[in-house]
């Protein structure tokens, strides 16, 4: 086998595996049973739910620049032992206290996730980029799928409960983590390892790199990151994309953060009740796994629409949070669900690779490790504000409310951006010209020079 395709095999086994957690769609099920974990869902909620989201934040600037002067594979063998630790904890600790430090353990696992996106562009020549993100990303969401159906089938067939399902969580995160030791190590990255630290010719980066001359490889690094991100987001358009991008990935996180208590309080779970949280994750991700291979036929003109698109389906989606947050009909809730991330998938692939088409190659981990910190932040001050107890501490219905609002505004906020546009750019008479749609042989003319398009899916936010 070719050298390229091993280290993609390995690297797909690995996200294979650590996606392999068929306890999670049960995870607020799990918790609040007494037997187990012994905490109430109130507790979950506004104790231990919101360490994740600051946990995440806290460490994840950190987690971007060691990655890079690390050389990725050391941050992926931490992810594998952090995972590993999370579900250590689930399974043999119990009390508030000990799942926050479990939420704690999470948020690091999570955060270490760039390492894992980006090690393969390290590693793979360019020729073969787009091979490799469609193969990783399958594995991924393989990984989920299973996740989702292994966990319907153990549960409703009483062939094991909520705490056996994190036994096979646990045992999957630990082959994961063997798999990680034998990824082969990183010589160069962007960085800190790389065979030229100098920015490119200008008056500007001439005198970033002045200054960092004599001042080692830390200022050097630096002087670069702060190069790339001054060239990425100077973009308008790169910003337009990576507002939504940001916001839109908050609103995600915190619906699926907190839609397992919501639904708890739809329909409680008593006794031998049977509850589909796992089938629905499952055919979730099977839904965004479509969408995202059908959307590599789509070739709207995103420059023309873009914003009409955000504006109509951030709204949907905000109109289906809210009809998740009255309904007494646990299959309504259930529905909404699956098409509110069926949705919010469709448009952050669609961010993705208007993102990643107008940006330099080696700008990735830089502009959607950013995008991804403000999306934290974000989540961060929501969280502080409506689900922890140091904020207003908002019951499940209330919450998802807000949610629903947080996104219509979302949307209002690209109504004002579309009606501006008409306005000043003479949009219509744009559409007219151009055309929404663009035919497969203009569509790589249309690219900056030297500038490769990068295949849809290849980032994932969750």
């Amino acid at each position: 086998m070719e050298g390229w395709k091993a280290i993609t095999s390995l690297l797909c086994l690995y996200g294979f595996l650590k996606e392999l957690r068929p306890s999670e769609p049960f995870l607020t099920e799990y918790l609040i049973n007494p037997k187990w974990s012994n905490i109430t869902l109130e507790q979950a909620y506004y104790d231990v739910y919101p360490v994740w989201t600051y946990s995440y934040l806290a460490v994840l600037i950190l987690v971007f620049l060691l990655t890079d002067l690390l050389r990725y594979k050391p941050v992926i063998v931490v992810e594998g032992f952090a995972y590993i630790g999370t579900w250590i904890l689930l399974l043999y600790g119990k009390g508030v206290p000990t799942m926050q430090l479990m939420q704690f353990v999470y948020g690091v696992a999570t955060s270490t996730e760039v390492a894992y996106y980006s090690y393969i562009y390290t590693k793979v020549n360019q020729q073969h980029f787009q091979a490799v993100t469609s193969w990783t990303r399958v594995a991924l969401l393989l990984g989920r799928f299973l996740s989702g159906c292994l966990a319907q089938i153990l549960t409703s067939s009483g062939l094991c409960d909520y705490r056996g399902l994190n036994f096979v969580s646990l045992a999957s995160v630990s082959l994961a983590t063997v798999v990680s030791f034998f990824l082969p190590k990183v010589t160069k990255t962007i960085y800190f390892h790389h065979d030229d630290f100098s920015p490119v010719n200008s008056p500007e980066n001439e005198a970033l790199e002045d200054h960092s001359i004599g001042s080692g490889p830390w200022a050097r690094a630096l002087a670069n990151v702060r190069r790339d991100f001054c060239q990425s987001f100077g973009n308008l358009y790169i910003l337009k994309w990576s507002v939504w991008w940001a916001l839109g990935m908050c609103g995600n996180f915190q619906v699926g953060n907190y839609i397992q208590p919501l639904w708890e309080t739809i329909q409680p779970v008593q006794g031998t009740d049977h509850i589909y949280n796992g089938a629905v994750e499952a055919l979730t991700t099977l839904a965004g796994a479509f969408l995202a291979f059908a959307l590599g036929f789509v070739r709207l003109n995103w420059v023309l629409v873009g914003e009409p698109v955000l504006f109509l389906l951030s709204v949907l989606d905000g109109l289906l949070l809210l009809a998740i947050a009255v309904t007494d009909d646990i299959w309504v809730a259930y529905i909404g669900y699956f098409l509110f991330r069926a949705g919010y998938q469709m448009l952050i692939t669609v961010a993705s690779y208007e993102i990643a088409r107008h940006i330099g190659d080696d700008c990735y981990g830089l502009v959607f490790g950013f995008n991804t910190f403000l999306a934290l932040l974000f989540q961060t001050v929501l969280t502080m504000v409506v689900a922890d107890d140091i904020g207003l501490a908002l019951p499940p219905r209330t919450q998802f409310l807000v949610y629903g609002c947080f996104w219509i505004v979302i949307g209002a906020i690209f109504l004002i951006m579309f009606l501006r546009a008409m306005v000043t750019q003479s949009l219509f008479q744009e559409i007219q010209a151009q055309g929404v749609w663009i035919h497969p042989e203009a569509s790589s003319s249309s690219l900056e020079p030297n500038r490769r398009e990068v295949p849809l899916g290849s980032t994932d936010p969750q």
